[in-house]
């Protein structure tokens, strides 16, 4: 859950910060690099105390690739760890927890089998649809594991909605796509926040033709909207604005993100930034090209918040509570998206309305605690 620089540890960062200001809180979680060890320490402000295992990415894919040949979810066995289990049992043999919180479907599996306790299981969003859109993208046979994957997703989130006293889905959209297949579950809705006051406009000048998107470029999802977008957007915005520029800032960006930039001299792939405010502060117009996307997508909040204009897809807007045409942009076709981002550059005084719009609907709904208190009434 820490450092809160990706969108699920924004969400489980705040989470913990929340409900430690009036509980005890213990946590028990997966890392996925030794890089991360230091900040078990950080997390220690908020807890009374973190127990973080090491996930070895090559034991995970093994693990992944074996369980094709079984009926569970891909997912479940590559977060699956006999030490965080352990963790797990012995923190509820004490019998000294009134509440087990369980982030995200793949970590329900350590603790289904406990009745004793109340359950809540913040599932997020919905993981079985977003492994049918990967499916919908993806060649063969990736396409063919990636619905297999859905299938299995699906099965199992039907199966463990019954076994949580509570469920609790980012969005109303979430929220009635779970109830759609399994109608017995008691679902309530939490959305995501902004930290408005850390994200704020900067003072410096914003660079006209600049463009950014941002987010971890290892993932599927913003990979396939970054391509997606330099290979049908990008051009149609050039035969406008020849000399616009095209900023992808996020850690960890794959060779087919990496080649852009050595191939086109105006696409600048930064990799691992400290601070991406610096970046969204110069650019004119953030780009959320996403094909792929559940949930809330914290890259358009966080830029919002900036006093950043978007423009954006229906699917990556699913979820936000605002208004298309005055917070933000929504186009799916791709000449349309690009003659939005076109307005927007070439109309400065659009660009600064829409952007002020945008800041205070963040400042009116999307401010964290306000977003989070409905937890106090749900773990009571």
């Amino acid at each position: 859950p820490y450092p809160p620089n990706r969108g699920d540890k924004i969400r489980s960062y705040h989470i913990i910060r929340y409900l430690s200001q009036k509980h005890r809180i213990s946590v028990a979680c997966l890392i996925q690099s030794p890089k991360e060890l230091p900040y078990v320490e950080s997390l220690k402000q908020y807890c009374y105390s973190v127990k973080a295992v090491l996930l070895k990415p090559l034991r995970s894919k093994v693990k992944s690739l074996i369980g094709l040949l079984g009926s569970d979810p891909l997912t479940l066995r590559h977060y699956l760890s006999k030490q965080l289990r352990k963790i797990a049992a012995d923190e509820v043999s004490k019998g000294n927890l009134d509440l087990i919180y369980v982030y995200s479907s793949s970590m329900a599996q350590y603790v289904t089998e406990y009745r004793d306790v109340k359950k809540i299981l913040d599932i997020v969003d919905v993981d079985s649809d977003k492994w049918y859109q990967y499916s919908k993208y993806a060649n063969f046979p990736l396409s063919l594991i990636y619905k297999l994957e859905g299938n299995r997703m699906r099965r199992y989130e039907m199966e463990i909605v019954g076994r949580f006293d509570k469920c609790i889905v980012i969005s109303e959209v979430e929220r009635d796509l779970l109830r759609s297949y399994a109608p017995h579950a008691d679902i309530a809705v939490i959305p995501n926040g902004v930290n408005h006051e850390f994200l704020k406009p900067g003072e410096g000048k914003r660079e006209p033709h600049t463009l950014i998107f941002t987010g971890v470029m290892d993932y599927y999802a913003n990979v396939d909207g970054v391509l997606y977008f330099h290979r049908q957007i990008l051009p149609q915005i050039r035969g406008e604005i020849p000399d616009v520029k095209f900023y992808v800032v996020g850690s960890n960006p794959v060779k087919e993100i990496r080649r852009l930039a050595e191939r086109d001299k105006n696409v600048i792939v930064t990799g691992f930034v400290e601070d991406v405010r610096p970046y969204q502060s110069k650019a004119a117009v953030c780009v959320v090209p996403l094909r792929i996307a559940r949930g809330i997508q914290n890259k358009i909040l966080e830029a919002m918040s900036m006093e950043l204009p978007v423009v954006t897809t229906s699917r990556a807007f699913e979820g936000i509570n605002a208004e298309p045409g005055r917070h933000l942009f929504v186009e799916d076709d791709p000449s349309k998206f690009a003659q939005r981002v076109i307005e927007l550059l070439k109309d400065r005084e659009l660009r600064e309305q829409i952007a002020r719009n945008a800041r205070q609907l963040i400042l009116e709904r999307y401010d964290w605690d306000n977003c989070l208190a409905k937890l106090d009434q749900i773990i009571t």
